[in-house]
């Protein structure tokens, strides 16, 4: 249902003083495949148990050639800071296949505007690398403008501001770049400020010419990778600014702490049918358990990465029986044609059948 490859570093670089770029490519010779703004997860052993991370893809298939992940030291990050302190060209790293929905548009739009702030740019670089760098840009995925607002310290700490600010030198007109540093006064294309409502409203509507029209809400797209408070703030701001819901992507990767949990009960039992890759996958739940966690209890690799119905990793069709889907503020009852996380997901009716596309 699953599959889990090999990848061998081959090159590390350093982006800032905390963050470090791994270039990887297949240990099997076979092709990696991925899109601009996904993520793979890398797969880590932890006292005999499995214990994964998520890293975003910071390049572009058909601009780099091989795909790499860019990775930030983090407070108390277990396995981020193993990587940045050890892993080494040669290094052979388990994973998964690629994943995230953190994509392009199908159709060209007139605007993207991104809102990124620390490593939350990663995903951003692989989408500008395919607007901006690729000599063969996939129409689909064309915009006229892009706006990026960029979160940071300072410019020593900016990943990828070499390459950004070339950009904005490159295509004026078309690219715009505004960072927001909190430590730094007086840099070019920055503000020494932190991005509010207030601020990215006046961002906005000057960038929209003063007004925003039904046309710029019908052709903007809105990329938001960020901590949980800026995205939320951002996210409030444009509904405020009635821009559709449909126009706000978001991409996080911070497990959700306050989930609700259930008390299991082995006496209770629902009968789940797994598809997908042309594999099919009976195995029972009990009461109170989780659709992942049953799997993973009986030693069946279902797709998954943070277990907080996060990352999406883990999203499968519903097309039987009805699943509850417990997030933090709310539980959503899904039947056939739903889209449910299976790492929160509990059955209800006695079978459930759930295909992963």
């Amino acid at each position: 249902m699953e599959e889990k490859r090999l990848l061998r570093i081959t090159g590390k670089v350093q982006e800032t003083p905390e963050t470090f770029t791994f270039t990887l490519e297949p240990a099997d010779g076979r092709p990696y495949d991925y899109r601009p703004g996904q993520y793979l997860s890398l797969i880590f052993d932890k006292n005999g148990r499995e214990a994964r991370r998520a890293y975003s893809f910071s390049t572009c298939p058909g601009v780099d050639v091989l795909p790499a992940i860019t990775v930030k030291r983090v407070v108390n990050g277990e396995y981020s800071n193993h990587l940045i302190k050890h892993a080494v060209p040669g290094d052979s790293l388990r994973t998964t296949s690629a994943n995230g929905r953190f994509l392009l548009p199908e159709r060209g739009v007139d605007t993207i505007v991104y809102v990124a702030a620390g490593s939350g740019i990663t995903p951003v670089m692989g989408h500008l690398k395919c607007l901006l760098a690729a000599k063969k840009t996939d129409k689909k995925a064309k915009a006229s403008k892009i706006l990026l607002l960029y979160a940071s310290r300072d410019s020593r700490s900016t990943i990828f501001k070499a390459q950004i600010d070339r950009w904005i030198a490159d295509f004026p007109g078309r690219f715009e770049c505004i960072y927001f540093f909190s430590r730094e006064k007086d840099a070019a294309h920055a503000l020494f400020r932190h991005l509010n409502n207030g601020l990215f409203e006046q961002m906005l509507l000057r960038y929209f010419g003063g007004g925003i029209t039904a046309r710029h809400k019908k052709n903007t797209l809105f990329y938001l990778c960020a901590p949980t408070a800026l995205m939320r703030m951002a996210a409030m701001t444009l509904r405020v600014l009635d821009f559709p819901d449909g126009s706000i992507i978001k991409e996080t990767f911070v497990p959700d702490k306050n989930l609700p949990s259930r008390v299991v009960n082995p006496l209770v039992t629902h009968t789940i049918v797994a598809m997908g890759n042309d594999e099919r996958i009976e195995f029972q739940t009990f009461g109170g358990e989780t659709i992942l966690g049953a799997a993973l209890r009986q030693g069946i690799a279902l797709p998954y990465s943070c277990k907080s119905g996060i990352c999406l990793s883990c999203l499968a069709k519903c097309v039987q029986g009805e699943v509850d889907v417990a997030f933090s503020d709310q539980t959503r009852r899904e039947g056939p044609g739903a889209m449910i996380n299976t790492c929160i997901g509990y059955a209800v009716s006695e079978r459930v059948e759930i295909v992963y596309q």
